[in-house]
């Protein structure tokens, strides 16, 4: 069942949707979440979701007046969460859904493609633990989604955002958005290109010049990814963000980018959903999907319907030196 107070808002406003386990002490999330939808001027929600009126997923009967309990009570404690994150005059709305979790925050999302689900994730040594909406969510949703880590003392403002970029129009689809929160944070933005390993056919033979020849791919790799990130970081600069970019190269490339977190000091990872690849039958690329299992930071995943059709950074360079990567790889 869906709350008719979500489903009656025609409006377009950006909403950033909290979705708040009561049984769990997920309210970390709300902090950053906050500092998201105040950089995107978005609405913010709370949202929670409780078994639907008549059996409990083991089938058996759930008795109406218990069930109407839970409802109040539930209801009562969103309240009260806006209530203590209220910002002046501006209180989050509270929403309590009823039905399957993943469902529900999918359906109130379905035709907002701008509305960002807020999800937490625990988190330890071995990496980040996905729950079971949030995977679901990443699999089969259609909207971006922020992965915050549980357990962990939630910032009040980010820093440092780190940005991979495979050099395609899909992961640069979304600078426009971390600039609007650079700007809110007065954080820098960290642009990052991991170099892949270039691959050469292995029939167990290798070839004389096979190690010169690698090690002029990768030159040449790096040499475009760099005029690329600087052409980039030029044009955001110019919006009076603060930026600088990072080339990696050597190793996986996955590998690489979730290393970087650390080594930079990031508080805010920024994904594109997918990239040069942009499989549309697969819900997010391989990179995404590694960093994403291995975050131990804020994580946005953004997803864009459609083709990307915008202009690549380099569509209107026209000097020798500075070319389209997507046209230096055909």
């Amino acid at each position: 069942m869906q709350d008719d107070s979500i489903a009656a808002n025609g409006c377009k406003t950006p909403r950033v949707l909290v979705c708040i386990d009561l049984a769990k002490e997920t309210q970390e999330i709300i902090p950053p979440a906050k500092a998201i939808a105040r950089a995107l001027s978005a609405e913010l929600a709370f949202v929670h979701v409780i078994k639907a009126h008549g059996r409990a997923e083991n089938g058996s009967p759930i008795d109406p007046v218990e069930w109407e309990i839970m409802r109040r009570e539930a209801k009562a404690h969103m309240e009260r969460f806006a209530q203590e994150h209220a910002d002046g005059d501006e209180m989050p709305t509270t929403h309590v859904l009823e039905g399957n979790c993943t469902d529900q925050i999918c359906d109130v999302m379905a035709s907002r493609p701008q509305d960002i689900a807020v999800l937490g994730r625990e988190h330890d040594e071995t990496g980040a633990h996905i729950g079971e909406t949030a995977r679901e969510m990443l699999e089969s949703g259609t909207n971006s989604l922020f992965l915050v880590p549980l357990g962990v003392e939630p910032k009040q403002k980010f820093s440092r955002i780190l940005v991979p970029l495979d050099c395609s129009r899909r992961s640069e689809r979304i600078i426009p958005l971390v600039e609007k929160i650079a700007r809110s944070e007065n954080a820098e933005v960290v642009l990052v290109h991991a170099v892949p390993e270039p691959g050469l056919t292995d029939a167990g033979l290798g070839e004389p010049n096979d190690k010169e020849l690698i090690s002029q791919f990768n030159k040449r790799n790096e040499r475009v990814a760099k005029k690329y990130l600087d052409h980039l970081s030029g044009r955001i600069r110019t919006g009076g963000v603060r930026v600088r970019s990072l080339v990696l190269s050597g190793g996986d490339v996955r590998r690489q980018l979730a290393a970087a977190i650390g080594e930079q000091a990031i508080d805010l990872l920024v994904l594109a959903s997918h990239g040069q690849s942009g499989f549309a039958d697969v819900p997010f690329g391989d990179v995404a999907n590694y960093l994403i299992k291995s975050s131990n930071v804020p994580t946005m995943v953004i997803r864009f319907g459609g083709n990307a059709t915008e202009k690549h950074a380099f569509s209107e360079a026209r000097s020798k030196g500075a070319r389209s990567p997507g046209t230096l790889a055909q």
